[in-house]
């Protein structure tokens, strides 16, 4: 009995809905952006500066009237972009003595990353909108008991649009107040968001591997149950087909031995002819006879006449 084919995927199991135009979409409605700021050595600073920090984060926080979710990662450092710039500039280096340079500080800094756990730490902001602060769901969607929002009913540009509108002018302003702290703030792109993602929910699969870029993407979701569908579909044609064979007393082989196809005109073996007059009906077997006989013969024979052959009307077959 054939196993039912796995309809779930990986998008079933996250709430993100799309990531394009440096947002995150999710299924509920809501969008987001996310920032990437610098870091500082707060305990280098004078004391003077400290305070003069401390009381711009904190005039940051009370200007703030939208929720922020602040997120620290650690990651191992990935220097594969760092190996491939230098094994670019050691091929375009003008002398020999700059390229064995370049080749001993290449295999140096590969080596260190192998030998020692050298991290990457990064500080991100996450700056959310809610669907009901896009106007794309009603307030009474709130209340309990009414029916789930389904995403798909807005149309993409106004989403991109609303999402736009209210994201753009909140990034602004943490790009200003970070910049008072002495910090440098900016928006991830499509492709960094992307990364990013990946990055997270594929730890171990991750060191030594680019993202394609999202232009270039033909579908966004993986159809996981695509190979067991057509895998399914192909065993119950073959199914069938073996079962027409059968009635008509004709013998399925169990093994298909590895042909070659040659760019000629196919001919009738004598092997399948038995075969192929089972198959034949009845009355169409006296002209395939005929036609078989005219094309086995040789063709030293001087050319005759075409014989000119009677048809019989072919019987529809059901």
């Amino acid at each position: 009995m054939p196993q039912p084919a796995i309809t779930s995927t990986t998008q079933d199991f996250l709430d993100i809905f799309d990531i394009t135009n440096n947002m995150v979409f999710m299924k509920d409605g809501s969008a987001a952006a996310i920032m990437l700021v610098s870091a500082m050595n707060f305990s280098l600073l004078a004391e003077e500066e400290q305070d003069a920090v401390i009381y711009a984060y904190a005039a940051l926080l009370n200007s703030l009237n939208f929720q922020v979710q602040i997120n620290i990662q650690s990651k191992t450092k990935d220097a594969t972009a760092y190996l491939d710039l230098l094994k670019t500039q050691e091929d375009e280096a003008s002398s020999s003595e700059k390229r064995k340079r370049i080749g001993r500080y290449r295999e140096f800094v590969g080596q260190l990353i192998q030998e020692r756990n050298v991290l990457d730490k990064k500080f991100y902001v996450v700056v959310p909108a809610a669907a009901l602060e896009l106007g794309i769901v009603p307030p009474q969607s709130l209340l309990p008991g009414t029916a789930n929002f389904d995403i798909n009913t807005v149309e993409k540009s106004t989403l991109l649009e609303k999402a736009a509108g209210v994201l753009g002018p909140r990034i602004d302003h943490l790009v200003g107040q970070f910049n008072r702290i002495g910090l440098f703030a900016r928006p991830l792109t499509t492709q960094e968001i992307i990364q990013n993602f990946y990055s997270n929910y594929n730890p171990e699969a991750v060191e030594g591997q680019q993202i394609t870029d999202s232009s270039d993407y033909t579908t966004p979701i993986v159809q996981a149950s695509m190979f067991n569908a057509s895998m399914q579909n192909r065993q119950q044609t073959i199914a069938q087909f073996t079962k027409q064979l059968a009635a008509t007393g004709v013998e399925m082989p169990t093994t298909v031995p590895d042909v070659t196809v040659e760019p000629t005109q196919p001919t009738v073996s004598e092997e399948v002819a038995p075969a192929a007059e089972q198959v034949i009906p009845p009355e169409m077997a006296q002209f395939a006879q005929e036609s078989t006989a005219t094309e086995t013969a040789p063709t030293e024979q001087p050319t005759q006449s075409p014989t000119q052959y009677s048809l019989p009307p072919v019987a529809e077959i059901k």
